[in-house]
C-alpha cells in the first residue's frame, strides 16, 4: 500500500518539472491558428501586397512598401514559423501605417512573413526541414549543424525563402533591417544602432536592450547584412513566449519610432 501511494506523487513531480508544461499547448496552438488564418487572408486584404518570391511547396511571400524618401527601413516577420506573433506584429504594423499614411516620414518595406511554409506546418524552419536564419551566404556560414532544427541548407541561399530576401535586400539596399522573433522578450541591436533610437525601442516597447544573444549564428540574416555592408543597422526585436501575444500596439509603436527616426 505504501508504494501505491508513493507512485502517484513521483509521477506528479515529473509532469510538473516536464518542459512541456512550461507552456500552454493549448494557447500556442490558439496564436499559431490565428496568424495562419491571417495569412490565408493576405490577399484579400485592403492591403496591396506585391509577390516577391514563392516557398517551397509555393505559397506566395509577401511584401509591401509604404512612404517615401531616401531612408528606407527593411521589417521581416515569421522568419521562424513557430513564433507567429513575430508575422502578426508585422503585420499589425502594416495595418497602421495603411490607415495612416500621413505620418511617414521615410520609407519602410514590410515583408510580414519570409517562411510562409514553416507558419503553415507551425514549425521553426521551412518546408524542406532548412533553417532560413542559417541560410544566408556570408562567411560565416557553416553546414555543421548540432540541433535538426537549426540546419543551414546544402548551400548558402538554397531555400527560396532566403534567396527572395536577398534579392529585396540587394535591389533597394535599406539603411536598417528589423527582424521580428520570439520569445526571447529583449530588443539586440547591432553595435552601430544608434543609442537614442534604441532608448526609444524599449521604452515603447517595455523590452530591455541587451547587446548579444549568447549564441553564436552561423549563416543568419545579421551576420548576410555585415557581410554586405556594415553601415546597415540591424535590430533583431524578440517578442515574448510563443503562447502569448504581446500587446501590439507597443510593438507598433516601437517600430513606428524606428522607421521615423
Amino acid at each position: 500500500m505504501k508504494i501505491i501511494k508513493i507512485i502517484p506523487i513521483i509521477f506528479s513531480i515529473v509532469i510538473i518539472a516536464s518542459p512541456s508544461e512550461t507552456i500552454s499547448l493549448k494557447k500556442k496552438d490558439a496564436i499559431l491558428n490565428k496568424a495562419i488564418k491571417l495569412y490565408y487572408g493576405l490577399n484579400k486584404s485592403n492591403i496591396k501586397w506585391d509577390t516577391i518570391g514563392r516557398s517551397n511547396q509555393k505559397n506566395r511571400i509577401y511584401s509591401k512598401q509604404f512612404g517615401s524618401g531616401d531612408k528606407l527601413t527593411l521589417i521581416i516577420g515569421g522568419m521562424h514559423g513557430d513564433e507567429p506573433a513575430g508575422f502578426i506584429s508585422a503585420l499589425k504594423f502594416a495595418q497602421f501605417l495603411k490607415r495612416n499614411p500621413s505620418t511617414i516620414h521615410n520609407r519602410v518595406i514590410i515583408v510580414p512573413c519570409i517562411n510562409p511554409d514553416g507558419l503553415l506546418k507551425g514549425t521553426r524552419a521551412n518546408a524542406r526541414g532548412v533553417d532560413i536564419n542559417r541560410n544566408f551566404p556570408g562567411p560565416t556560414w557553416s553546414s555543421d549543424f548540432i540541433k535538426s532544427y537549426n540546419n543551414p541548407g546544402s548551400h548558402p541561399a538554397s531555400e527560396p525563402e532566403a534567396a527572395a530576401l536577398i534579392k529585396l535586400i540587394e535591389k533597394y539596399k535599406p539603411n536598417m533591417i528589423i527582424q521580428m522573433h520570439q520569445p526571447f522578450n529583449a530588443l539586440y541591436p547591432s553595435s552601430n544602432a544608434p543609442v537614442e533610437l534604441m532608448h526609444r525601442m524599449s521604452e515603447l516597447s517595455e523590452l530591455p536592450v541587451i547587446d548579444d544573444i549568447g549564441y553564436p549564428t552561423p549563416g543568419s540574416l545579421g551576420n548576410y547584412r555585415v557581410s554586405q555592408d556594415h553601415d546597415i543597422i540591424g535590430i533583431t526585436f524578440e517578442l515574448c513566449a510563443i503562447d502569448i501575444e504581446p500587446e501590439y500596439h507597443k510593438i507598433v509603436a516601437a517600430l513606428f519610432s524606428a522607421i521615423n527616426y
